[in-house]
């Protein structure tokens, strides 16, 4: 019998668990925070997912505010607390970053959004409103920094994963296995995130970058991947959990050695709608 309470697909907090098998990534998280959080100090974790971050806050002594705008995470997330004997230290908060209006600010802000170019998920936004109107003006953020990279690739595989049974649908990016791509090209930087920035206008890219084609083939579309400062020399990297996104062009191009092949890649971080790639 379903329970008379308002019931949503656990997907969430279903991909957010799945995240605890990525035992690099929570460990580069683990010495950040070992490193910069002090007791007593003011920690904020927005998304907080599992919980695995602001319980981690509060083992260094620190008294920790978890938000997550998914009441399912949240109270997956107590649970966890309360395993690992940290209830007390941390306050739960059901809410999206945009309306946490704290009393106090922020002596640390853990905030863990990452994705492949920062398209889909939340990392560039909640970062530029956290510093704006969360953190003391001395506080901290981790991560500190985000670079995107990408490079044009051949990827059969995901061209054709809309030609169904004689059907076609509108081709849309999708996360990728490394070895289904061939690269055309050298990896170029596409933009560098400062997340410790204050800003009074939201973050966006609008880039034209050349490609020099160094491997003849088809041109699909092109991979983006990241790297993440999170504090001083701890660097989050792709082999850190995380699989490229594949962005596909309108349409496909064959390339030789030697062609120049020009991109133009805009979209706002965390905006999925307003992404924009043209081959020029």
């Amino acid at each position: 019998m379903m329970s008379d309470r308002e019931y949503a697909t656990p997907f969430p907090i279903l991909q957010a668990a799945s995240l605890l098998s990525h035992k690099s990534r929570i460990h580069k998280f683990s010495q950040a925070i070992e490193r910069l959080i002090q007791p007593d100090n003011i920690v904020f974790d927005l998304g907080t997912g599992s919980g695995i971050l602001a319980i981690l806050a509060a083992q260094q002594g620190a008294q920790v505010t978890a938000i997550d705008a998914n009441v399912e995470s949240i109270r997956y997330a107590k649970r966890a607390a309360e395993t690992n004997g940290v209830l007390e230290n941390i306050k739960f908060i059901h809410s999206h970053f945009y309306n946490f209006k704290p009393h106090e600010k922020a002596d640390v802000i853990l905030c863990e959004m990452l994705s492949s170019v920062m398209l889909i998920e939340q990392q560039v936004p909640a970062s530029q409103y956290a510093v704006n109107h969360l953190l003391k003006a001395d506080g901290k953020i981790i991560p500190q920094e985000v670079k995107l990279f990408v490079v044009p690739v051949e990827n059969e595989i995901l061209w054709n994963r809309f030609l169904v049974e004689g059907l076609q649908f509108p081709r849309i990016p999708q996360t990728a296995e490394r070895e289904q791509s061939k690269d055309l090209a050298d990896l170029l930087e596409l933009e560098t995130f400062d997340l410790t920035a204050q800003s009074s206008q939201p973050a966006s890219i609008d880039k034209q970058i050349e490609f020099e084609i160094v491997q003849s083939g088809t041109a699909h579309g092109i991979l983006g991947m990241f790297e993440s400062k999170l504090y001083e020399d701890i660097i989050l990297t792709m082999e850190d959990g995380w699989r490229e996104l594949f962005i596909p062009f309108p349409e496909c191009i064959e390339t030789k050695v030697g062609d120049r092949l020009r991109v133009k890649v805009a979209f706002k971080p965390g905006e999925y709608d307003s992404l924009m790639v043209e081959r020029n």
